[in-house]
């Protein structure tokens, strides 16, 4: 009987346990079980993945399956009953004083709670405390548990990589200096690029979606009805003290005057092209009142200035480890549009984007229009512009006209097709 392990594909804890295993030349069979898969999940303890199954029985809990692995190598676990025990004081720091806290601000973060600013601040709180004492350990000894790779090693980088690829930019990693040198050692690894592929690290953490919690909102309230009363008391002895004088022209530098003066908020370029015939909002009211999608096209080419405004095709180029399942994929595409794209390029542009294809290998892609002829500043400055395709359509070719419609038109999810992929989950930006 082969080792097997139930575990859903392409997720991180999933991926750890291959990392592992391939460590370990130790072969796995993986059969790909979704959490909300009740038929199979029933069978195992606490009806929760992963787990795996030997001849000897079932092992469940991620960590207690990387230990059970590295048993079956030469250094994962240590090689005496102390470092072993360091390993153990590592896997538990990983979950009880990381793991908690990251994936509580990342499912914030990535819109699957309603946002709870306070929560948020206290886990990042918490997330930084946690890595600061990581970093100091990483000063000390090569790997975290000593001078060579052990399955701490793999579990503690595995949570830290999600969180710096949400939660932290580029200038709070870069207080981690120890860790980030251990980090690379471990991306680099050819077991772990296998599963978890290249790292992409975003510049800014992205932003928080903040809807204030009740304590939050009772703060500012009662801040707000105190400041008036304050402003009334530093008034009144002013009002009292300073004797009468007769009023006089006053003079001030003029270098005052202009440090007061308030600044002039910066035009965006795109308010700055020459007028254009077609106007957005006008076509955007036309296409939720029309139900004839195709009338909604046939306006489209029909009004549109292609002089002031372009079509474009626009394509996200993922890594190895993207694009395995829905819900993930779907809260990628989410966060890229409505969390990591400047809200206000609304105003100049309209889209259907959306998730397609099956899983393991689902696509990013969609169908834009946009104000200007080029790619505008909104997208270059996206935090994931490298990593994406701008494809300009031209109505003149038949091929990527015909393409640009069939993202537009065929919107029924699980059921349209584009480029031979099914639409999964589509989203509009309007």
């Amino acid at each position: 009987m082969s080792i097997k392990l139930h575990s859903p594909s392409g997720q991180t804890r999933t991926n750890k346990i291959l990392v592992a295993a391939k460590l370990a030349n130790l072969q796995l069979e993986l059969v790909d079980t979704q959490l909300n898969d009740k038929n199979i999940l029933n069978q195992f303890p606490f009806g929760k993945v992963p787990v795996l199954e030997t001849k000897e029985g079932n092992l469940f809990e991620s960590n207690a399956i990387l230990r059970y692995i590295a048993r079956h190598s030469q250094g994962l676990y240590g090689k005496t009953p102390y470092q072993q025990g360091l390993v153990d004081q590592w896997l538990d720091v990983t979950i009880n004083e990381l793991e908690t806290d990251v994936i509580a601000a990342a499912i914030q973060v990535l819109g699957q709670i309603p946002a709870i600013p306070s929560q948020f601040k206290t886990s990042l709180a918490q997330i930084t405390y946690a890595l600061t004492v990581v970093d100091t350990q990483l000063g000390k000894t090569k790997f975290i548990s000593g001078d060579s790779l052990t399955i701490a090693d793999i579990a503690l980088a595995q949570v830290v990589t999600f969180a710096f690829t949400l939660l932290f930019g580029e200038a709070q990693r870069s207080k981690f200096q120890h860790l980030l040198k251990w980090l690379n050692e471990v991306n680099s690894l050819p077991e772990w690029r296998a599963f978890f592929g290249r790292p992409r690290f975003p510049k800014t953490a992205f932003a928080l979606n903040e809807v204030a919690d009740d304590k939050d909102k009772k703060e500012k309230k009662e801040k707000k009805q105190e400041q008036p009363k304050q402003k009334e008391q530093q008034e009144q002895p002013k009002q009292k003290e300073q004797p009468k004088q007769k009023e006089q022209p006053k003079q001030q530098p003029k270098q005052e005057e202009e440090d007061d003066a308030p600044k002039k908020k910066e035009a965006n370029p795109l308010d700055l092209l020459p007028p254009s015939t077609f106007n957005i909002d006008d076509y955007k009211r036309i296409f939720f009142a029309e139900k004839d999608i195709q009338k909604n096209i046939d306006t489209l080419f029909a009004t549109i200035d292609l002089n002031g405004w372009s079509l474009w095709l626009v394509r996200y180029n993922k890594s190895e480890n993207e694009g395995k399942q829905l819900i993930l994929t779907n809260n990628l595409m989410k966060g890229f549009i409505n969390q990591r794209l400047d809200q206000n390029f609304r105003k100049y542009a309209f889209a259907i984007h959306g998730v397609y294809g099956d899983e393991p290998n689902l696509q990013l892609r969609g169908a834009w229009l946009w104000r200007g002829t080029e790619v505008p500043k909104e997208w270059k400055d996206h935090v994931a512009y490298d990593y994406h395709e701008f494809i300009k359509v031209d109505v003149n070719n038949a091929a990527q006209k015909q393409l640009f419609v069939d993202y537009w038109i065929k919107q029924e999810e699980d059921v349209s097709e584009v480029e031979g992929l099914k639409a999964r989950s589509l989203m509009y930006f309007r």
